[in-house]
């Protein structure tokens, strides 16, 4: 694939966990909205290590367009489930298990 193209679908990858805050933060109840913008905080940090280490790793030149791609990629899967975390909570917390861990 052309380099381009791997940061175009990083970027859109980045729009999806975008997305995924979103909708989960829609869907939330008033005072549980917050945690949606937390799963988009884990996302973003863990984009900007794995951007980081792909940096370090192709030195001097700086990160490729596949690591870019790469970060991208694991930020949206950090989002999903950071997502579905608060989800998961939310929704044990609801239906009155308070109290059971979250497996």
């Amino acid at each position: 694939m052309d380099d381009g193209t791997w940061v175009s679908l990083g970027v859109a990858l980045m729009g999806l966990g975008g997305m995924v805050a979103g909708i989960v933060g829609i869907a939330l109840p008033e005072g549980r909205r917050l945690g949606a913008l937390f799963a988009l905080i884990v996302g973003a940090g863990v984009g900007v290590a794995m951007l980081g280490i792909g940096a370090l790793s192709n030195s001097p030149e700086g990160p490729s367009e596949l690591s870019f791609f790469l970060s991208s990629l694991a930020g949206l899967v950090a989002v999903c489930v950071a997502s579905w975390l608060v989800w998961r909570r939310w929704t044990s917390e609801r239906d009155g298990r308070t109290g059971e861990p979250i497996s």
